[in-house]
């Protein structure tokens, strides 16, 4: 299990690794090596605040997702309210890494192994007698990235993008990943280019993923595909056969069908609505 002190995280935030911190008050703060830096470093004073103000992708009690600039260069930022969670949640990141500091480890894995993902330029958290309370994470923002939902409402009976993802997802789980969250919101697609984003739910394995997650990546990948195909009115009655559908994910994956297939019918379709065919 990975922890607070596992060393393939306390290398990244150390200084000897070109990684710069400033503690304010409870604020932890590390920049990591990256041409931005010292712009970086600047904001910590006010770093709720320009999170809070920056133009927002997302919006809850719980968290603030927004883009802002500084320098004339725009980067993203996630903000997490621990102390809006259950006294639970909070006291299990006792031991482990919050999830900034996760999503910093995982990232640099995944680029080791040559697949796409935002470059982590920051990561802060406050915590008060060692419980966690707010944590942050600074990324490069992807210009003109979209969502993979929003290719694939792009692209009507098309199985393109499902084809691609599978791929990814299997360069994913051969480098001893799994998402923790495959959806296709998840995926981003950048041009021709294809990758992860939202990594706070990562798992990360000593040598091969189990077979239970690639089951359940495959399975979660394949009714977020479905769901969104379901409510397209442009969507062809060929396009709306869940067993034709997994066939072609298989294929691009290099896995079985029937490996995740049954799964797939005594779970996730209990979890969906769908007016697919799955004859």
């Amino acid at each position: 299990m990975y922890t607070r002190w596992s060393p393939e995280l306390t290398s990244l935030l150390d200084a000897k690794s070109g990684t710069q911190s400033v503690r304010i008050k409870d604020l932890e703060y590390h920049v990591l090596p990256c041409e931005h830096q010292a712009a970086l470093l600047s904001i910590a004073p006010n770093l709720d605040d320009i999170i809070e103000t920056g133009n927002r992708q997302k919006y809850s009690k719980k968290s603030t997702a927004s883009l802002f600039s500084v320098n004339g260069e725009t980067f993203f930022a996630k903000h997490v309210r621990f102390h809006q969670k259950a006294f639970g949640l909070r006291f299990r990141y006792f031991i482990q890494p919050s999830r900034s500091y996760w999503t910093a480890v995982v990232a640099k894995k995944i680029d080791e192994a040559g697949i796409g993902t935002p470059k982590v330029y920051a990561v802060g958290e406050r915590r008060t007698l060692q419980l966690i309370s707010d944590s942050y994470i600074i990324t490069e923002a992807l210009k003109d990235a979209h969502t993979a939902t929003e290719v694939v409402r792009r692209q009507p009976n098309s199985f393109d993008l499902l084809q691609r993802a599978g791929k990814l997802l299997r360069s994913l789980h051969d480098a001893g990943i799994t998402h923790g969250d495959i959806k296709l919101a998840n995926f981003y697609v950048q041009g021709d280019s294809m990758g992860f984003w939202d990594l706070d739910s990562a798992l990360v394995f000593d040598s091969h993923t189990p077979a239970k997650w690639i089951i359940r990546d495959l399975g979660r990948l394949l009714s977020s595909f479905i769901i969104t195909i379901d409510a397209m009115p442009e969507t062809k009655p060929e396009f709306m056969n869940a067993p034709k559908i997994a066939q072609v994910l298989a294929q691009s994956y290099g896995i079985d069908v029937n490996k995740f297939l049954p799964s797939y019918y005594s779970y996730w379709l209990k979890k969906s609505k769908l007016q697919h065919d799955f004859g």
